[in-house]
């Protein structure tokens, strides 16, 4: 094998997506997932399997492992199908990026996003409070990259794309 230096290049092909709407589509998803961890939280007061007492809060054992599993099960659905059937979750969509595999403009199979996803959420479920840096840092990889790919991407050999063709900046009238 050749070292890096001595690697052609390669050209990609593909309209990368910019750090900014990919950081924004995360950002949109994200408020999605807190809003349905609210909306777990909120039932599980109401169902008083938490109970606030002067300001603290204090949780059955249910209670902790529903607030600990429940949120990356969830957000493994909404994720996984999204990026294997149209390449795109919410967030994608509203910032006009999407999913494709290496190999052809097409979103991955679901083996695929399993494994985009997977590598994102399994250091945040073993070790939640560490878990959360590494999943930022294998996340935030791409503004480093070349190929604008996270270490997520690099793994399940996908890239993330402009679904709208470029602009030169200029409009017709």
């Amino acid at each position: 094998m050749e070292p890096l230096s001595e690697q052609p290049e390669v050209r990609m092909e593909y309209d990368l997506a910019a750090p900014g709407a990919r950081i924004g589509a995360r950002v949109i998803d994200t408020l999605l997932g807190i809003a349905v961890y609210v909306a777990i939280s909120l039932i599980l007061v109401s169902t008083g399997d938490i109970d606030i007492i002067d300001e603290e809060a204090f949780y059955s054992d249910s209670a902790q492992i529903a607030l600990l599993f429940i949120p990356p099960i969830l957000w493994g659905l909404y994720e996984v199908p999204l990026t294997a059937n149209r390449g795109q979750t919410v967030g994608k969509r509203v910032t006009k990026i999407k999913v494709i595999t290496a190999e052809a403009d097409e979103p991955p199979p679901t083996r695929q996003a399993i494994m985009r996803w997977g590598i994102l959420a399994v250091p945040m479920i073993l070790v939640p409070t560490f878990g959360l840096l590494v999943t930022f840092g294998v996340g935030i990889w791409f503004t480093f990259d070349a190929k604008r790919q996270g270490l997520h991407d690099k793994a399940s050999r996908t890239y993330v794309v402009n679904t709208a063709p470029p602009t030169d900046g200029f409009t017709e009238s």
